[in-house]
């Protein structure tokens, strides 16, 4: 007799999934960490600008580093660009420090147990965590930008500049768009190594301390890997700073104030675009998968 293959059973997987996702969201929302981390991103981008509207004021020598002309950085067209750049900076850390603590303080609060038991199988509970973050970090951005086009409007207004939105144009928009989504895939492999490093420590700051560390200590290396020459100058366009600050220069900022990982004003020759969208896309994929395996495999203490 035929078995019947109930539709119930061919959905398993990822039946309840968006039921623990809710839930996955609704916990972060509450934590004040996720509070303090947006009110930190917002923080930065407004000190920013006030910041670089004090030193407007300033006669600074215009001697082709292009610090004599901060004005460029406080006009409206330049306002979303400049806050898409500090969330690829920035933002970054933030976004470990948010995805390292997601997992590692299940494992600090000894919860992990207890949540594995209610989400039914290892792979929902940590696609459920990723997806959460996920949506958050693209929340926490569309405000981060927000935040800038608002600073743009009050830097405008208070430095007595132009309020034309001659700029605001279709193709200014698409390509505001472009590099919004270009935003999230840069911060997705920091995000995935901080919450790799947080399953195989067991805890939240082994993740935190290795995203935070690579993102300000690659810019290091590769800056004495490059000086080196030979094949070895090769070696950091295979790693994530070249790439991140690859796509990072579509922003198109004045001169001398690119965005990315220490690229401000940088004369190194990137990558191609193809090259690094492949390059972090493998290492997004290999921290991801590196991550669900090490969690399916392992046992789970707390």
């Amino acid at each position: 007799m035929s078995k019947i293959i109930s539709p119930v059973k061919i959905g398993a997987p990822f039946s309840g999934l968006g039921r623990m996702i809710g839930a996955e969201l609704f916990k972060l929302r509450k934590r004040q960490m996720t509070k303090v981390l947006l009110a930190i991103l917002v923080g930065i981008i407004a000190i920013v600008n006030l910041l670089l509207l004090a030193i407007s004021k300033i006669n600074l020598p215009a001697d082709g580093h292009a610090m004599g002309n901060i004005q460029n950085l406080l006009g409206l067209p330049v306002a979303i660009p400049f806050a898409l750049s500090l969330i690829s900076s920035f933002g970054i850390v933030l976004a470990i420090i948010l995805t390292a603590s997601s997992v590692g303080n299940e494992y600090n609060w000894r919860t992990i147990r207890t949540a594995l038991i209610s989400s039914e199988s290892r792979f929902k509970f940590l696609t459920a965590k990723l997806v959460s973050l996920g949506i958050l970090i693209l929340i926490g951005m569309v405000i981060g930008v927000a935040t800038g086009f608002i600073m743009g409007l009050i830097t405008t207004a208070i430095g007595g500049y132009a309020f034309n939105f001659s700029f605001a144009t279709g193709s200014y928009l698409w390509a505001q768009f472009l590099q919004f989504w270009r935003t999230f895939y840069i911060i997705m492999p920091f995000s995935l190594l901080g919450f790799l490093m947080a399953i195989v420590g067991r805890s939240a700051m082994p993740g935190i301390a290795t995203g935070i560390g690579v993102v300000f200590l690659e810019t290091i290396v590769t800056t004495f890997m490059r000086l080196a020459g030979g094949w070895i100058a090769s070696v950091p366009d295979y790693l994530l700073s070249a790439n991140v600050n690859a796509l990072t220069a579509l922003i198109n900022l004045p001169h001398g104030f690119g965005g990315g990982l220490g690229s401000g004003g940088t004369t190194e020759t990137l990558p191609s675009l193809p090259h690094a969208f492949i390059t972090l896309g493998i290492y997004s994929l290999v921290f991801l998968v590196l991550g669900l395996y090490l969690f399916r495999k392992r046992d789970v203490t707390g």
